[in-house]
């Protein structure tokens, strides 16, 4: 096995219990000052960019400008310092996804990270594509609860790690959402098993304490309200450095004497979790409660990493003029929204209906990855929007199986799905299954016995987010892929202005 490292440091800023008294400039003698270093849900995103919430007008993130701070940080702590990723470090950009990771594994690298746990989109190039990034990093990747169809874990990808950092030994559980097993395709996934944090967290926890491990982090790809559920069901985790949900902590969650942090997306943000642990009984009596997260402004003004820009420049070189082409306009904003009509979705469902011919469209709300300004579109944006290498499938469904569809969308789990050729009303204060009080498809009720062609992409056809429905559909048909379908029909359509036209109605 690879250097044993712990998150210690990163599950104990989670541990920032209201009872701990503010830290000093020094620890005494019988205390070791511990930081973790994290980021998660990278997603591709090494080049700094515009995000909205943070800043309508200077850059933020940056691999290079990452670089730096994570640097002064560790130069602050240089024998007490782990950094750690909370997943879903690959998918998501041009420059990572035409290289599938090569540019992240070489940045990660070199910044020295000392563990990172799988994400569900670590899948997303199946699994020849994960097993070269985990042979090519020199950092070990973690996952805990997913186990071979034989019973064992992923070839190359320990439970967990046990690491020592100013004489505290911690250790590093890596936990993956069980929801993987809907959420990338079927394929990727097939024959293994995702199983509950809670299954397996207490004998892995007997485990590693009985190895003298002294700091328990979990290091969670499950999103924040699976980890306030995990932190409440086991005992023993002192901290929890997530992933997955996107959620800026910029206070750490405390649930009882377990800490959580997470440091939003796209690495905008670095979480800087300070820790004094007592060296005879591993208790954190102190640690970071307040403006946890570090912004990373990336302005030309602020200093940057040479070895990590010269990576980013070297891959944004062999694809930028592809990718910065135009291909039309909007003139409109265009806006995700997963729990509710969009009107980034409903052009996408258009493009999707039209090149078919299909009566209705559907489209799961979790594909669709960014917001567009108004102004020209770049093949890049359309690449971020549809990070993912979807094709459309086009197929027959009873309406009675349309019906179906719908209600599961009514439960929101993986937000809801979005359609074109049709409307439909959602009562969510009535019963699980008569929540869907109104369909019309073309002007006209639903008829559950009517046949009708729909179209959809080949994630949602296989049974993805658990619309098994799909899988029943009849005289099947696969066509183009679906970034260049939205690409024409915008081209075709230019400029477009889509707008929200009660297709969705959802009455809570």
């Amino acid at each position: 096995m690879k250097k044993f490292f712990i998150y210690i440091t990163a599950v104990y800023l989670l541990l920032s219990v209201a009872v701990l008294a503010p830290h000093p400039a020094s620890a005494a003698p019988d205390t070791a000052d511990i930081t973790i270093l994290h980021v998660n849900d990278t997603h591709g995103h090494i080049l700094p960019g515009i995000i909205r919430h943070i800043s309508p007008t200077k850059p933020v993130g940056g691999a290079a400008h990452l670089a730096v701070m994570i640097a002064r940080e560790r130069a602050g702590n240089p024998d007490g310092t782990l950094l750690l990723s909370g997943g879903d470090a690959f998918q998501g950009t041009p420059i990572s996804n035409v290289f599938q990771g090569a540019p992240l594994i070489k940045i990660m690298n070199y910044l020295k990270f000392d563990a990172m746990v799988i994400g569900n989109h670590e899948f997303d190039w199946g699994r020849d594509v994960l097993a070269r990034n985990i042979g090519t990093a020199r950092f070990p990747f973690l996952a805990a609860n997913i186990f071979e169809g034989n019973g064992s874990y992923l070839p190359g990808v320990p439970p967990f790690i046990l690491c020592e950092r100013r004489g505290i030994t911690i250790a590093i559980i890596g936990i993956t959402t069980p929801d993987t097993a809907v959420t990338t395709k079927p394929d990727n996934v097939r024959g293994l098993t995702f199983r509950r944090p809670q299954d397996v967290l207490p004998e892995l926890i007997k485990a590693v304490r009985q190895q003298n491990a002294q700091v328990i982090v979990v290091l969670s790809h499950s999103g924040l309200a699976a980890d306030i559920e995990m932190a409440r069901d086991v005992p023993g985790i002192d901290i929890i450095v997530g992933g997955h949900s996107h959620t800026r902590i910029t206070d750490p969650v405390t649930v009882g004497t377990t800490i959580i942090v997470q440091a939003g997306c796209f690495d905008s943000y670095l979480g800087v979790l300070e820790l004094s642990i007592d060296r005879h009984t591993g208790r954190i009596v102190r640690h970071t409660t307040k403006n946890e997260l570090k912004t990373v402004y990336s302005a030309v003004d602020d200093p940057e990493d040479r070895v990590v820009a010269d990576i980013t420049t070297y891959y944004h070189n062999r694809i930028k003029e592809e990718f910065s082409r135009v291909i039309g306009t909007t003139n409109v904003e265009l806006l995700t929204n997963k729990m509710g009509e969009s009107n980034e979705a409903n052009l996408i469902c258009d493009a999707m209906k039209d090149t078919t011919g299909a009566v209705i469209a559907f489209a799961n709300s979790g594909g669709f990855k960014v917001d567009i300004p108004k102004g020209p579109i770049t093949r890049e944006q359309i690449f971020e929007l549809l990070p993912y290498d979807n094709v459309l499938v086009s197929m027959d469904l009873a309406g009675s199986q349309i019906m179906e569809i719908l209600e599961q969308s009514a439960a929101m789990e993986h937000g809801i799905i979005q359609v074109a050729g049709m409307t439909v009303t959602y009562d969510l204060q009535n019963a699980q299954g008569h929540r869907v009080s109104r369909v019309r498809i073309g002007g006209q009720p639903l008829n559950p016995d009517a046949v009708y062609r729909i179209v959809t992409n080949d994630f949602l056809a296989a049974g993805g987010d658990g619309y098994t429905t799909f899988k029943h559909g009849r005289n099947i048909r696969y066509g183009d892929d679906l970034r260049d379908t939205v690409s024409h029909y915008i081209k075709t359509h230019s400029p477009v202005s889509p707008r929200l036209e009660g297709r969705i109605t959802v009455n809570r």
